[in-house]
């Protein structure tokens, strides 16, 4: 189950990218706009959803 959770968050970063990479393609809308939309959509949920991201960011509080 988590390596299926794993290539889901996977497909779910790199299709990110790729919406980004063609709508900075086709679009006149500044690349600064689109970096920060693919920032807050990929980084957001690595923070809070993934565990890969819980074990990158981990919590010195505890100790």
């Amino acid at each position: 189950m988590d390596k299926l959770r794993k290539r889901k968050f996977n497909t779910y970063y790199w299709t990110c990218i790729v919406v980004a990479m063609c709508t900075l393609v086709l679009s006149n809308i500044e690349w600064q706009t689109i970096l920060s939309f693919l920032l807050g959509a990929t980084l957001l949920p690595f923070y809070t959803l993934d565990e890969r991201g819980k074990e990158l960011f981990e919590d010195y509080e505890e100790e």
